[in-house]
């Protein structure tokens, strides 16, 4: 499965939102993402892709995957969109990115579910 790159990310969102903000901080804010994305999505299924977070660099890691494939995307797109804004004090703005965001992130965190197996497996009896 295709996934984008950090240096992907960060010029899809430039090309999308022109913003004042450095590299550094949308690197950092997609160190956020990922991180949380790892925490609670992936690493509590059986063989995780990845059984730890490093963080990404922003110097030298601009071709290193990120987490989420190519097909949701928009997923770092609206997390940077919704930090800028909310950087920035423009709350209509950001609620909007923030919606959007939580769209996206339920619809990976779905397909993630029909596709990976949890770790726990919880049972019942009737």
């Amino acid at each position: 499965m295709n996934k984008i790159t950090l240096d992907e990310a960060v010029g899809y969102f430039d090309s999308q939102c022109p913003n004042q903000f450095s590299r550094e901080d949308k690197v950092n804010w997609i160190n956020e993402l990922d991180e949380m994305i790892f925490e609670n999505i992936i690493k509590s299924r059986v063989n995780p892709e990845i059984t730890e977070f490093s963080p990404y660099d922003n110097d030298s890691d601009g071709d290193k995957e990120l987490l989420v494939p190519f097909m949701f995307k928009e997923i770092y797109r609206f997390y940077i969109e919704k930090s800028v804004a909310f950087s920035n004090r423009e709350i209509t703005a950001y609620n909007n990115a923030s919606q959007m965001f939580r769209a996206f992130y339920d619809e990976y965190f779905s397909w993630y579910n029909r596709n990976h197996k949890t770790s726990s497996a919880e049972s019942f009896s009737i």
